[in-house]
C-alpha cells in the first residue's frame, strides 16, 4: 500500500473486476473472510482507495469512501483483526481522496488500537507496521507533530526494520523536520542514507517525502551544497510528480520564505490545490494551502487576502496550519501584536521553528528571541522581509 510500494503496480481496474467476479462464484456468500477480502479488493482499485488512479474516471470520491466504509464493515464481521486494519487503510486512503485529513488521521489511529490487542503474528506484525507508518503520516498532515513523532518513533524501534533503516526513520524524519528539530533529522538522516543505499535504491511514497525533509533542513541550515545532494536523492527515492507537485513543493517553499524570497516560493506552489489534488490530499494539504497564503501575503499578491480567507476553511482545526493562516492574515494587516500573538500557539503545537520565525516576523525586541532560537536550533539566520 502507500507506505511501501507504487500504487501503479497495482492491475487496472477492469482486470481486478474480472477477477473479483470470477472470485465470487467461486466463494459465494457464506464466506465472511472472502466477501471482505472482495470488499476490499474492490476498494482498493476498482474504487481506487489508495489514489492510483486506475479506478473508472467516473469515480468519485465519496462513492470511494463509500466502498471503503462497506469493507470496513465487512472485515469487522469476519472478525480477523488484520483484515479490519486493512480495511480502515482503504477507508483512511479514501477520506484523505476526499479531502477529509482528520477523518483519515482517526482511521488510521484505529488500525493501531485494533492491532495493539491482536494476537502476535507475522501478518500481524506486517500490518502494525504498515499501520504506524501511516499513523505517523497522517498526523504530520493534520498539524499533530507530537503524535506523529511518537507513532515514527514507535516504528523506528520495531526490531524487524532493524536493517531497513531508510523506511524505518522516513515519517520521524518528517516530523522532526517541520518541527525544526535539526539535529535529531541529521542524525536520522545517516541511518537513513545508509539503509536506502545497501537496498539498492528503492522508490517508495514514503522514501520521498523523508529524503525531501532532509534537504529542507540543510536549506534552512544554509548548507546548499548538503541540500543539493539530498534533493538529488529525492529524485531517485520518490516519484517525481509527488516530488514537483506534492511534498517538494512544501518543502521548497519552507526554504525560500526562510530565505526571504518569497516570489519564488509562491512561484514554487503556485497551482491552485485543486490542480494538484492527487499530490497534495494525503499529507500535504493543509501545509500546501497555508504556505500558499504565507507566500501570497509576504510576496503582495494581489489576492493574498482571498487566499488567506480559503486557506482558513481548508486547515481549520489543525493546530500549526491554523497558526500559519493566522500569522499570515495579521502580516497582510500589518499587525505586529497579533503576528506575535500566533507564536503561542505555534510552542503549543511542537513547532518550535514556526515559533522561532514568529518572533522574526514580529519583529522589535522579540526579533533578538528568534534569532536566538534559530541558531540553538542549529538553523541559518533567517532573511529580512
Amino acid at each position: 500500500r502507500f507506505s511501501s510500494t507504487f500504487t501503479s503496480r497495482i492491475p487496472p481496474a477492469d482486470e481486478v473486476t474480472g477477477l473479483l467476479a470470477a472470485a465470487r462464484e467461486l466463494t459465494g456468500d457464506d464466506d465472511p473472510a472472502a466477501e471482505a477480502a472482495l470488499a476490499l479488493a474492490e476498494a482498493a482499485v476498482v474504487a481506487d482507495a489508495f489514489g492510483a488512479v486506475q479506478g473508472a474516471p467516473d469515480n468519485t470520491a465519496p462513492d470511494t469512501v463509500a466502498c471503503a466504509e462497506r469493507a470496513v464493515e465487512l472485515a469487522g464481521r469476519a472478525g480477523d483483526p488484520v483484515a479490519r486494519s486493512a480495511a480502515l487503510d482503504a477507508l483512511s486512503g479514501a477520506r484523505s481522496w476526499a479531502g477529509e485529513s482528520f477523518a483519515a488521521a482517526a482511521a488510521a489511529r484505529a488500525r493501531i488500537d485494533i492491532l495493539t490487542s491482536a494476537p502476535s503474528a507475522p501478518a500481524r506484525t506486517h500490518e502494525l507496521i504498515d499501520a504506524l507508518a501511516m499513523a505517523a503520516a497522517t498526523a504530520v498532515g493534520t498539524g499533530e507533530l507530537p503524535a506523529a513523532r511518537r507513532w515514527g518513533s514507535r516504528l523506528a524501534d520495531q526490531p524487524q526494520l532493524a536493517e531497513v533503516g531508510d523506511h524505518a526513520t522516513s515519517w520521524l524524519l518528517v516530523a522532526d523536520a517541520f518541527a525544526g528539530h535539526a539535529d535529531a533529522v541529521l542524525t536520522s538522516s545517516v541511518r537513513f542514507l545508509d539503509a536506502w543505499e545497501q537496498a539498492g535504491r528503492q522508490r517508495s511514497f514514503s522514501l520521498g517525502p523523508a529524503a525531501a525533509s532532509v534537504a529542507m533542513i540543510h536549506g534552512l541550515r544554509g548548507d546548499h551544497e548538503a541540500r543539493a545532494t539530498w534533493l538529488t536523492i529525492t529524485d531517485r527515492a520518490g516519484g517525481k510528480e509527488d516530488n514537483q507537485h506534492g511534498h517538494g513543493a512544501v518543502f521548497d517553499a519552507m526554504v525560500l520564505l526562510h530565505h526571504g524570497d518569497a516570489d519564488a516560493a509562491l512561484e514554487r506552489i503556485a497551482p491552485e490545490p485543486e490542480q494538484v489534488w492527487k499530490w497534495v490530499c494525503w499529507v500535504w494539504l493543509h501545509w500546501y494551502t497555508a504556505l500558499r497564503a504565507e507566500a501570497a501575503v509576504l510576496a503582495g499578491h494581489p489576492d493574498a487576502r482571498g487566499r488567506v480567507a480559503a486557506a482558513r476553511a481548508v486547515v481549520a482545526g489543525n493546530p500549526v496550519a491554523t497558526a500559519l493562516v493566522d500569522r499570515a492574515e495579521a502580516l497582510l494587516g500589518g499587525d505586529p501584536p497579533q503576528v506575535l500573538a500566533t507564536a503561542s500557539a505555534f510552542e503549543a503545537a511542537g513547532c518550535r521553528y514556526q515559533w522561532a520565525r514568529t518572533l522574526l516576523l514580529a519583529g522589535g525586541a522579540h526579533a533578538a528571541t528568534g534569532a536566538s532560537a534559530l541558531a540553538a536550533l542549529g538553523l541559518a539566520p533567517m532573511a529580512a522581509r
